[in-house]
């Protein structure tokens, strides 16, 4: 591998937490973490273990767990949009992010989770406040 190609590689942690954020992205920003790790190791088996794939959502700042009772395939993770910036911003992955296509699914995913926040908001004028809270906490918790 020649200089120049290593440098337009991604480190393999580093392409393993774009893996994770696409794969949540895929999904309204939330996932289980076995359903996360199953998901990577099917579709990268050489490349990543599940233990490595639970690692990576315990120690990045992005991975937060999603405030949930629900329990049907391990921890519920969800990806924190505005920490996901910083982190990126921090590395320098800004560029790749970009030519990868994510930079426009993450503003797709903003822009959904602020019309669903106004649709709650909306109908919470007719209804109970702890529906309406509970609602908003499935989206931003």
């Amino acid at each position: 591998m020649t200089a120049k190609n290593r440098k337009n590689t991604l480190p393999l942690t580093e392409a393993l937490v774009f893996d994770i954020v696409s794969y949540l992205l895929d999904n309204n920003g939330v996932g289980f973490s076995n359903e996360i790790s199953y998901y990577i190791v099917d579709n990268k088996p050489r490349r990543y273990t599940s233990r490595e794939v639970v690692g990576i959502l315990r120690n990045r700042p992005m991975f937060r767990h999603a405030k949930t009772e629900e329990r049907k395939g391990g921890i519920k993770w969800r990806l924190d949009l505005g920490i996901l910036d910083k982190y990126l911003i921090q590395k320098g992955y800004m560029d790749r992010f970009e030519k990868m296509g994510l930079g426009s699914r993450v503003y797709e995913l903003k822009e959904d989770i602020i019309n669903r926040t106004s649709i709650i908001i909306t109908e919470q004028l007719e209804g109970d406040i702890m529906v309406t809270y509970d609602s908003l906490s499935e989206i931003w918790g």
